[in-house]
């Protein structure tokens, strides 16, 4: 029997800490296991160091921007000083930007110069007729550009009825007239740039938009770990999919990871199961999100390794045959 384990954090675990627990469950309850444990992370330095385990080292980077910019040094940004020393791949970590701007401010900080102020904010761009993005381009070089934002928002547009404006604006209870002169900036922005819009450019306050007319690409955390691992193949060669998070919600659904593996195995017709300290959503809801059954191992959020191995032998002999 083969078991694929992919969790995120469970407790103060770390990806593949939590997952290597979980194999050891399974392989206590059967010597003849064969148990393989992939890292996976959505964001920040879990996904860093998710990648890292994989064997993938390109550097991640977080752009200032919001409140985070506020506390750079005037004149820095953490993305064109990592381009400055010419990396063969650098991942640009967009999961917690708040600005509004299609990255505007960004492209100023990697060189990028307009006839309007690309740094003061959007409603400025409805003068805009030209970006010169030669600096920009030639900061990036052949470095090869992988834009990360949430999983819940790879498919937003940035323009329009469904777009970034009307969704936050919406939200907020912005003036119409704000929400609408604010969208026709963007969108002078984007023809500009020469981008149509596109699912995942309104994500993380639409700076998918600048670097994609830098040649990024656009993906998740999780998505970035099962390429890394070539999961899809390992997947399709397993029994059993084990996933697995900390709380396991209908809120939720126990995060990008979980949600990530249910799909995978939902792809290759494996059933998924998954584990958490906690879990607070039934069984028939469990199904609607691709998952078997979700085991709630209980411990508190400092659990060892030792001890989510010894809670999770249940679960690994009931899923063992």
């Amino acid at each position: 029997m083969r078991v694929l384990v992919c969790t995120d954090t469970i407790g103060a675990l770390a990806s593949y800490d939590a997952g290597a627990a979980l194999g050891r469950a399974f392989r206590a309850a059967s010597p003849e296991v064969q148990v393989a444990v992939v890292p996976m992370a959505a964001s920040g330095q879990a996904l860093a160091d998710a990648l890292a385990h994989l064997g993938d080292d390109a550097p991640l980077v977080r752009p200032a921007s919001g409140e985070r910019a506020q506390l750079e040094p005037a004149g820095t940004n953490p993305l064109a000083a990592v381009l400055a020393t010419h990396p063969r791949r650098v991942m640009v970590d967009l999961t917690d930007v708040e600005a509004q701007d299609g990255g505007a401010a960004l492209l100023h900080d990697l060189g990028a110069r307009a006839d309007v102020p690309l740094d003061e904010g959007p409603l400025g761009f409805a003068a805009l007729t030209r970006i010169d993005l030669a600096p920009a381009r030639a900061l990036v070089g052949d470095t090869e550009l992988v834009v990360v934002v949430p999983a819940a928002q790879q498919g937003d547009l940035l323009l329009g009825l469904r777009g970034l404006t009307a969704r936050r604006g919406h939200a907020a209870g912005t003036d119409p007239a704000v929400m609408l002169a604010t969208d026709a900036a963007l969108g002078r922005l984007a023809a500009v740039l020469g981008q149509a819009d596109a699912p995942g450019l309104g994500a993380a306050g639409g700076m998918p938009l600048a670097l994609v007319a830098l040649g990024a690409e656009i993906t998740t955390g999780p998505a970035l770990c099962a390429r890394a691992a070539g999961l899809a193949r390992s997947a399709a060669q397993a029994d059993v999919i084990v996933t697995g998070s900390d709380v396991i919600d209908f809120a939720r659904r126990g995060g990008p990871v979980v949600e990530e593996m249910a799909a995978l195995a939902g792809r290759v017709l494996r059933p998924c199961v998954a584990a958490g300290r906690e879990v607070h959503v039934s069984a028939r809801e469990l199904r609607t999100f691709g998952i078997e059954s979700a085991h709630a191992l209980g411990g508190e959020p400092d659990l060892t390794g030792t001890e989510l191995t010894r809670r999770a032998s249940g679960m690994a002999a009931s899923w063992t045959w």
